[in-house]
């Protein structure tokens, strides 16, 4: 009996064995189909990678992502506190206008081409002026981002600068050519329509 139950046990012993070098092979098989690389085309493939934000223009990052960026509403519309701000009766766009003056005082004491400097200003001005305009001004506010454009274009002045300087003249031309046209037309309608009556 001893010897019977001896030959069971090492019987079973060795088919136990033998099934789990199976499940060793197929568990060694299975792995290589289990680890399949996902590939998500919904998301951007840089979102995990931080931006490399130069040190000298450091301070221009983080107040140009607080004032224009910084939180983010359901459905990735994002905004800053600019846009608070901004909603403040008479005071909010005019405080808006000197914090964003900051980016421009940072741009000259780095040395950035004028004409930059220019463009710079504008897209200030353009800010301040719309959002002046309550509640639509302050939804342009939001949505212009004035001191997450001048962020970039100092950003772009440092590393390219000549060719940088190409499309911030364009940029210029055509705003000096839309305020001419704003203001001539309506004078030249203003004048035609006197002709008419006269």
């Amino acid at each position: 009996m001893r010897n019977l139950n001896a030959a069971l046990a090492s019987a079973f012993e060795a088919l136990l064995d033998k099934s789990q070098g199976r499940r060793e092979v197929n568990r060694e098989a299975s792995v290589p189909k289990a680890i399949t690389p996902y590939v998500n085309r919904r998301y951007r493939e840089d979102a995990l990678t931080p931006e490399i934000v130069d040190p000298r223009i450091a301070d221009v990052e983080a107040l140009a992502r607080w004032l224009d960026y910084a939180f983010e509403l359901p459905g990735g519309f994002r905004f800053g506190v600019a846009g608070i701000v901004g909603l403040i009766p008479g005071i909010g766009d005019v405080l808006d206008a000197v914090v964003s003056c900051y980016i421009v005082l940072r741009a000259i004491q780095l040395g950035i081409a004028r004409v930059a400097i220019a463009r710079m200003l504008v897209n200030v001005g353009i800010e301040a002026l719309a959002g002046s305009v309550p509640f639509v001004g302050d939804l342009f506010d939001v949505a212009f981002k004035a001191n997450r454009r001048n962020y970039r274009i100092l950003k772009s002045h440092i590393a390219r600068p000549a060719r940088q300087s190409a499309y911030d003249w364009l940029f210029l031309v055509a705003t000096i050519a839309l305020v001419f046209a704003g203001v001539a037309l309506p004078v030249i309608g203003l004048i035609a329509l006197a002709k008419h009556m006269f």
